[in-house]
């Protein structure tokens, strides 16, 4: 059994999801006291009876709902150790002289208006109590690249603009700030857009320098380490999970030509 976040105390985000659902079961078998949060109350709630967990329904898109989360874990254990905010979904799709300007915002609110509102109330509990802490967002390989949607290639890479941001100001109070970048990841989001899991599969396949999918378990090992003493001196960091897709942008024939020379005109 791993002890990497023993008694820590984490709120999720999203927990009921493919990536926050493995999230979840990894820090609680790392020994983390979990506060798990989603709006799907069913699922998120029976995730959190399996795990012994607190579960809280809440819209992350209000800023006065991330804000209960906060308070509850000061009402319950008197500090918050780790904050993960990994709430998401796809959102706005298409077009940009099509996109509808509601489904826009909408994004907006979901992929990033509830980062910054988990950020604030996280910030502002770890500084009251004086222990430092851990602040943890998901955002994607299209936070790196134009790898999405629109609106969501956008969104992601303001998470990683504020992430970089945030963990300026909080180093002061010894409060590191970080994000995972997934690749294609076999969840139901990716599902939903692919259509089938073998769909997903076979894009990953094709399209990540090393052949592989990402598995939820893996992103959900990037958080624990993220979160866990090994990482006490990573912040302002953007962790990529992505079988190299955001940074190795070139097919591995492109190097693989004739040697030689090319001189200018």
């Amino acid at each position: 059994m791993s002890s990497r976040n023993p008694d820590r105390i984490v709120i999720l985000t999203g927990a009921s999801g493919g990536i926050g659902s493995a999230t979840a079961r990894r820090f609680a078998r790392d020994g983390a006291r979990l506060i798990l949060s989603d709006f799907d109350e069913p699922k998120g709630s029976a995730l959190a009876d399996e795990l012994g967990a607190r579960f809280i329904a809440a819209d992350v898109t209000r800023e006065c709902e991330v804000e209960a989360l906060v308070q509850a874990a000061l009402n319950e254990h008197g500090r918050l150790d780790v904050m993960i905010n990994n709430a998401g979904q796809v959102g706005a799709v298409g077009s940009i002289a099509e996109l509808d300007a509601g489904d826009w915002s909408r994004t907006f609110a979901i992929l990033l208006d509830s980062v910054f509102f988990g950020m604030k109330h996280a910030a502002r509990a770890m500084i009251a109590t004086g222990h430092g802490g851990t602040i943890l967002s998901t955002t994607s390989v299209a936070g790196l690249a134009p790898l999405g949607p629109h609106a969501y290639t956008t969104a992601k890479h303001a998470v990683v603009a504020l992430t970089q941001s945030v963990a300026a100001e909080l180093a002061a109070h010894q409060i590191r700030v970080n994000a995972v970048a997934p690749g294609r990841v076999l969840t139901g989001m990716t599902v939903a857009v692919y259509g089938s899991d073998e769909n997903v599969r076979a894009a990953a396949e094709a399209q990540h320098p090393l052949g592989t999918t990402i598995d939820a378990d893996e992103i959900a090992g990037a958080f624990a380490f993220l979160a866990g003493d090994d990482a006490r001196n990573i912040t302002g960091q953007i962790l990529a999970v992505d079988s190299g897709v955001a940074a190795l942008r070139l097919p591995p024939p492109y190097y693989t030509g004739t040697s030689g020379y090319i001189g200018g005109a």
